[in-house]
């Protein structure tokens, strides 16, 4: 017997992604887990985000992340390289505590800009 609802993927839950504008900013609201399953689609999704704004301004709301391996961190840097080599920001906006520990224990937290509000608009 199969305890899968036709709602959730076999690998556990999916990455539920929002956009919004707010000013300058494309507020990027995640919801689920970022890891080796759902990292590339949010790195082509971003990807497509930061080819249409110039410069991009990017927010990724991560307070509804509860779970991010090694390929999300590999993401999140890669993310954020992209948005910096076209002249934008990505920044972090109030990580769930168990991903901002994460960010914490790798140094990632003093490489990638982490806010609880929106910054102003750095242009």
């Amino acid at each position: 017997m199969s305890t899968e609802s036709p709602d959730e993927p076999p690998f556990g839950p999916r990455l539920g992604v929002r956009v919004s504008r707010e000013g300058p900013w494309l507020r990027v609201e995640l919801r689920g887990d970022l890891d080796l399953f759902t990292a590339p689609a949010l790195m082509d999704q971003v990807g497509l985000l930061i080819g249409r704004q110039s410069p991009p301004r990017i927010a990724l709301q991560m307070s509804q992340v509860g779970f991010c391996d090694s390929t999300g961190l590999n993401a999140l840097v890669g993310m954020f390289q992209h948005a910096s080599a076209a002249g934008g920001d990505l920044v972090l906006l109030r990580p769930h505590p168990r991903v901002a520990q994460v960010l914490a224990m790798t140094s990632l937290d003093r490489y990638l800009p982490v806010y609880d509000a929106l910054p102003p608009d750095p242009g």
